[in-house]
């Protein structure tokens, strides 16, 4: 799942899916084949394989400067 809010230049979003690791770093999976990469260093790596929601801007195209991001 993928929601956008916001009116703004940088689009607020809402991403649930499966973390994991791969070669751009930490990035969701979304039940839809979206793949987000993720932006930022202090990720719970209890959360690794795991479905989870990330919300925070997005940056570029397919990635995420999370603000939250927690197991669903």
């Amino acid at each position: 799942m993928s929601l956008t809010y916001g009116n703004g230049s940088r689009q607020r979003k809402r991403v649930s899916g499966v973390l994991n690791h791969g070669g751009r770093g930490l990035n969701i999976l979304t039940d839809a084949g979206d793949l987000w990469v993720i932006d930022r260093d202090d990720v719970d790596p209890n959360l690794l394989g795991r479905r989870v929601t990330a919300e925070g801007t997005q940056s570029g195209y397919d990635r995420l400067q999370v603000e939250w991001i927690g197991e669903i």
